[in-house]
């Protein structure tokens, strides 16, 4: 780490916060495609598991395209919204990691001009501060990746809930049907 300045250790933070953002917008991706698509078997199940008067399969059918079709925009919109998201990530981390370069060059011209190296054992006294922020980052990014990891892999602990619900709602229905006998 000797070897690091100021401003690696500044675009490195950057980097991390920036797969930070991609990573929150992967996982709201995820969750959200998740959730249409529990609604849309929800929706569907919910059809064909019913006798429902005056609608016959063919109503059922078009009822259940038109859901999908729906659930396909909505998705779509998902997905068009979380690319503008992670365009727009990029978009700042390259203008900070810009800005960094041209302070770089700046402080570089300003003591080649006054013959001077005050300014960069100015940034050697903040290497510390600078340490810690990229730590909290690099702790930033390992927390957001187990957050990630937690809403792909909830599918199953999803599917487990309604599975119990379902036995519950199930459980109660029968002994109301009980009581009203």
């Amino acid at each position: 780490m000797s070897t690091q300045t100021f401003s690696t250790v500044a675009h490195t933070v950057v980097g991390q916060y920036s797969q930070v953002g991609k990573i929150i917008v992967g996982a709201y991706r995820t969750g959200a495609q998740r959730l249409v698509s529990g609604a849309n078997a929800r929706y569907v199940e919910f059809l064909n598991t019913r006798a429902l008067p005056l609608v016959s399969e063919e109503v059922k059918a078009s009822l259940i395209d038109v859901q999908q079709q729906i659930a396909g925009v909505v998705v779509g919109g998902i997905a068009t919204g979380s690319d503008r998201a992670e365009q727009a990530i990029d978009l700042v981390a390259d203008g900070v990691n810009g800005s960094i370069k041209r302070a770089v060059a700046t402080v570089d011209r300003v003591e080649t001009a006054f013959d001077t190296k005050a300014i960069t054992t100015v940034g050697q006294l903040t290497m510390p501060v600078a340490q810690v922020s990229l730590e909290i980052a690099n702790r930033a990014v390992e927390g957001t990746k187990r957050l990630s990891a937690r809403v792909v892999g909830a599918e199953d602990e999803v599917e487990q809930v309604v599975k119990t619900v379902k036995r519950v709602a199930k459980k109660a229905t029968r002994r109301v049907a009980k009581a009203r006998a």
